[in-house]
């Protein structure tokens, strides 16, 4: 029995857990409509559900998740478009399909748990093996050191029968073995001292496990397009409409004010747009002259080669994932923004703790009074704050604001930083109401010196 390749992956997605069929085409570099082409077909035939959790309760799940839900073709773009939050699984039917095509050899198969037992004053490092194979769990006893980087604390193994063992959501089993024990961490280290018999057995251990979690082969896989989308056009861009949209142009532009190093298929995804209509937006703004990429050539490429005006059929294989590409504000298209959005860069600020900026760590702006008022709040606001007597001033004249827009002058405090570990104090039970009041305070203050532009209306 063969399956096409796209069905395939959507199905071996789900083996342990749920998952997003967003998450299957960015996971595997698949088009959107690939995916909605071949999840349409599993759903169909039963092969998948969906459920569509409560916000409020997840990922806790009790009798308000809607669950075994079957998607239909307008639903499963919605979701891919980021307007449907579901989930997606596979049914027993599903399952067995995949061990029609894998042959999945459940001896070979174990779940591995670690944990820690006990209060923070005093733990205890534990962990739990479970197999069908009893003889599987007591040779990844005796390797644990070897394996595992530690070894079992003689005397606290305690073993269990479990009858109808499900070592997945879909699967269950008539019988398996579970050992609990506590462990100690031992690092093994192999040099020239170490005994030829402890050279050898790591060796068989390292490959031994390796065959341990090749338990189910790989099928042959049908990748013929023709095969999952027939007659029909094979990308989802051929019924584009003839003008873009204004409001999508705008996000677009909006994305990449700050940073320069975003792609269009992390727009879409965040502003729950579909490919489509990013991409005829995303068009509109490259041959007007808004918007540049920058494409790399592979993974290691990290310089990239700029100035880059896509296509049409560019931009399609960009959000289809075919290659890597980020693209930035022109000049042009930093103006058309603040021709639209208005901003305010005398309340413009920037909080750099982690260096995602090309500045020393600390915060700079436009006003020094801001600034000064962030060091003040800080405690209140942000998982880190600045270690005190670290602070440098300095005047940036000119300052370049964003990477295409440079302001007279602005202000920058360099500091160290430190965790913040009072900053939520305020959540604790037994807070008192003075540091809530004050938490309240500083927040609506620090939404408010955020709001330094306006975002326009669209009809």
């Amino acid at each position: 029995m063969t399956i096409h390749r796209i069905e395939y992956l959507i199905l071996c997605s789900v083996l342990r857990h749920r998952e997003t069929l967003q998450n299957v085409a960015s996971d595997w570099g698949l088009s959107h409509f690939e995916v909605a082409v071949a999840a349409d077909r599993l759903f169909q035939k039963g092969h998948i559900k969906a459920m569509f959790p409560d916000e409020a309760i997840f990922p806790k799940e009790d009798e308000r998740t809607i669950k075994d839900i079957t998607l239909n073709r307008s639903q499963i773009q919605a979701h891919l478009d980021g307007k449907l939050n579901a989930y997606y699984y596979l049914t027993r039917e599903g399952g067995a399909l995949w061990e029609s095509l894998t042959d999945p050899d459940w001896n070979k198969y174990f779940a591995d748990y670690s944990n820690r037992v006990g209060d923070m004053d005093e733990f205890l490092n534990q962990s739990q093996k479970i197999s069908q194979n009893k003889e599987l769990i007591e040779h990844l006893l005796s390797l644990t050191e070897y394996l595992y980087d530690h070894t079992i604390i003689y005397g606290t193994e305690i073993w269990e029968d479990i009858e109808f063992w499900k070592p997945t959501y879909w699967k269950t089993l008539p019988k398996a073995y579970k050992v609990t024990y506590q462990y100690q961490h031992f690092e093994c280290c192999i040099d020239s001292n170490t005994p030829q018999e402890c050279i050898e057995k790591d060796r068989q251990a390292k490959r031994w496990y390796p065959e341990m979690l090749d338990w189910y082969t790989e099928p042959e896989l049908d990748t013929n397009p023709s095969n999952l989308f027939g007659d029909a056009e094979v990308n989802s861009y051929a019924t584009l409409a003839e003008t873009s949209n204004p409001k999508v142009e705008y996000l677009i532009l909006e994305f990449a004010v700050i940073c320069n190093y975003y792609g269009l298929r992390n727009v879409a995804s965040s502003k729950c747009l579909s490919h489509a209509e990013t991409a005829l937006a995303a068009n509109s703004l490259f041959q007007r002259g808004d918007i540049k990429a920058t494409v790399f050539a592979d993974e290691c490429d990290t310089d990239g080669n700029s100035n880059v005006i896509l296509t049409m059929a560019g931009i399609q294989d960009h959000l289809d994932e075919k290659f890597n590409a980020c693209y930035y504000l022109t000049p042009q298209g930093g103006a058309r923004w603040e021709a639209m959005a208005h901003p305010d860069w005398n309340k413009f600020f920037i909080v750099n703790f982690l260096g995602q900026f090309p500045y020393e760590e600390g915060f700079l702006g436009t006003q020094r009074e801001i600034i000064e008022q962030l060091l003040a709040l800080e405690r209140l606001l942000f998982l880190y704050e600045h270690i005190p007597g670290t602070e440098k001033w300095n005047v940036l004249e000119p300052w370049e604001a964003t990477y295409w827009k440079t302001l007279p002058q602005g202000y920058h405090v360099s500091c160290e930083f430190q965790r913040n570990d009072s900053c939520l104090d305020y959540r604790k039970e037994g807070a008192s109401l003075e540091l809530i009041e004050e938490h309240e305070q500083a927040s609506q203050w620090y939404e408010n010196i955020k709001k330094w532009y306006t975002d326009p209306k669209f009809e």
